[in-house]
């Protein structure tokens, strides 16, 4: 029997070490949860306009039909379809505000109206009818206009799953160890 010096066993029992306490980082965490998946699947409702980006590299466009820990089903043009939570890749929401678009437009016909409605003023007229009439036309831009853009919203993008690599490199005069975790 061939006798191995006592720094290359330490080596080897150190390496056995961590590999052991690598290990037992992937196995403390539940098999299925996927918190990021979880926080989207709260923020979707029945009939959200989806596109969602398989892993395989297809691409399905629906409504939401079901969202459960598992997975989505999606009904599409050529019918409802299941898709598994590991399939899943990156999910993106298609909405059309209204919202921002009459904060903005207000905002922008308040300036212009005020601005007009003192002109008026120092003209001896009433500054009240362009400063309302300017910031309803505003609100009516900006909520037609945002209404009309569609910029889809990323709500979840699947992470690449943890890998360990464990490398022994011994040698009559050397021994390492070498363990690279990605996260």
């Amino acid at each position: 029997m061939m006798r191995l010096p006592i720094r290359l066993t330490r080596g080897i029992g150190l390496a056995a070490i961590i590999v052991v306490a690598s290990a037992s980082l992937g196995w403390a965490q539940p098999a299925g949860s996927d918190p990021s998946f979880e926080r989207m699947r709260a923020k979707l409702k029945v009939g959200d306009r989806l596109t969602v980006d398989l892993v395989n590299g297809s691409r399905v466009e629906g409504r939401v039909m079901d969202g459960n820990p598992d997975g989505l089903v999606i009904s599409t043009d050529v019918g409802d379809r299941r898709l598994s939570r590991p399939d899943i890749g990156i999910v993106r929401r298609h909405r059309h505000g209204v919202i921002l678009g009459a904060i903005i437009g207000t905002g922008v016909g308040m300036v212009c109206g005020a601005a007009l409605g003192s002109l008026f003023a120092s003209e001896g007229h009433d500054p009240n009818g362009p400063f309302f009439g300017l910031t309803l036309i505003g609100l009516g831009v900006g909520v037609g206009i945002d209404a009309l853009v569609n910029i889809p919203r990323t709500l979840y993008q699947q992470s690449s799953p943890p890998r360990t690599t464990l490398r022994l490199d011994a040698g009559p005069h050397r021994a390492a160890v070498r363990v690279a975790v990605t996260f």
